[in-house]
């Protein structure tokens, strides 16, 4: 039976920016609303410097989130790590954009630093930069054939050629805090988290049942083995760009609050119950990444190392180990 390691952390990418920056990216999310107006939260937040003090702490927090994390991980030494987050029709385009994708390559690449116009990130690094991750192939390619056995359908790809810059930022943003030396082996999968809001012709996300289906049936596979697994969940919870529930001017503090109670008491198989209509009116369609990771994990309580709900974040960030 394999041992396993859960790790929940967000992918956003304003993660990557010094907190100076993030004023730009809370002005570029609002202009894509029509008619945006600040909630009475945000603007108590930015106080009278426009958030940079506010921005500044938060930076504080997810770095050092991050960093019990990345200590964690490493100090486990994993056979194998199990990265899940969503390709935002980044790899995978309308096309051909599975539900469900597990990539089997031996080794996959990331430029995380690409979109940016010089140095200006967290570490000053280039943005041609380029970061290699060898992958655990035969060991991906025996869980994809578990998986399909146990009655998933699932998809694997043995390289990333969709997008030339590799792997999508759900994976390489949390893999700069966690692993940038690249030691890990990484085994990426791809959700379909973002469904029909990514455009014209892309099909619906999959259910929360069905991801902690797939959660479970992943388990399955792992008690077979004896690897030491670490199984990572990466996204924010609720995205105010997202949220009809407030029209898309703030982030659903609410529900995500419950359901952090609920994996914090080892009760996460009920977040396998929130329905398509709950996800889309509180702009979590990420959070289903994390509910495949508590398939995994099953009903073990988390340790919340930090959970973020300033509406200046623009998403609600949780930072969770279950040991």
């Amino acid at each position: 039976m394999a041992e396993i390691l859960g790790i929940g952390c967000t992918h956003a990418p304003m993660i990557l920016f010094p907190p100076e920056h993030w004023v730009n990216v809370r002005k570029r999310l609002s202009e894509r609303i029509p008619n945006y107006e600040r909630p009475a939260r945000l603007i108590e937040e930015l106080g009278d410097d426009n958030g940079a003090s506010h921005d500044k702490k938060n930076h504080k927090r997810i770095g050092d989130a991050f960093q019990v994390l990345r200590d964690k991980l490493h100090a486990w030494k994993p056979d194998a790590v199990i990265l899940i987050g969503d390709d935002q029709a980044e790899n995978f385009k309308r096309e051909n954009l599975p539900t469900f994708c597990f990539y089997t390559g031996s080794e996959v690449k990331g430029y995380p630093f690409h979109a940016a116009s010089d140095n200006n990130n967290v570490w000053n690094i280039a943005p041609e930069a380029e970061f290699t991750y060898k992958c655990p192939d035969k060991f991906a390619s025996a869980l994809v054939s578990s998986v399909i056995r146990d009655g998933f359908d699932m998809s694997s790809s043995t390289e990333l050629s969709g997008w030339e810059w590799g792997l999508p930022h759900a994976h390489i943003n949390p893999l700069m805090y966690l692993d940038q030396e690249c030691k890990l082996p990484i085994l990426p999968l791809f959700v379909n988290c973002i469904g029909e809001e990514a455009g014209d012709g892309y099909p619906p996300r999959p259910t929360a049942k069905r991801c902690y289906e797939l959660g479970r049936s992943i388990r399955k596979f792992l008690d077979t083995r004896s690897e030491r697994v670490a199984v990572i969940a990466s996204s924010s919870w609720s995205h105010f760009f997202l949220t009809e529930k407030f029209q898309r001017r703030q982030f659903d503090a609410e529900f995500d609050h419950r359901n952090l109670e609920l994996i914090k008491n080892g009760q996460g198989s009920k977040l396998a119950e929130i329905s398509p209509e709950d996800i889309q009116a509180s702009g979590d369609h990420e959070f289903l990444n994390w509910i495949i990771t508590l398939g995994v994990m099953g009903d073990r309580p988390a340790r919340i190392v930090d959970a973020l709900d300033d509406q200046s974040q623009v998403s609600f960030k949780v930072f969770a180990i279950w040991d």
